[in-house]
């Protein structure tokens, strides 16, 4: 039986200094501050270049259920582009995924205001 996947993508830009954008990403610890539903993940980054980052991790934010997420990091001029990409996969994701979609609607935001 093939399970259910729902994947998500949400982009936003700040003038938020990009080196302060990367740390906080990074701080896995602290995720609980903005993210609406991780307390700690696990980052890693995957590509590390001048003018792009980019961090992932996977987690299991509900029994049966697969999270894959990924935060681009990226200049653009004087702003700072920020691209959140999730991918969720298993059973239960039929029932959450309305919920999780309102829940993550102002991550970014949440995100800028804990810097």
């Amino acid at each position: 039986m093939k399970l259910p996947v729902w994947s998500f993508e949400l982009v936003r830009d700040t003038d938020a200094p990009f080196e302060r954008v990367v740390e906080k990403l990074l701080d896995g610890e602290h995720y609980g501050a903005w993210h609406p539903r991780h307390t700690r993940v696990a980052p890693r980054l995957v590509v590390d270049e001048d003018d792009r980052i980019e961090i992932a991790h996977r987690d299991e934010p509900v029994v049966g259920v697969e999270e894959w997420s990924r935060y681009v990091v990226q200049r653009s001029g004087e702003r700072v582009n920020l691209t959140y990409e999730g991918k969720f996969k298993g059973l239960p994701v039929v029932l959450l995924m309305a919920y999780w979609r309102i829940k993550s609607d102002h991550l970014w935001e949440r995100f800028v205001e804990s810097l």
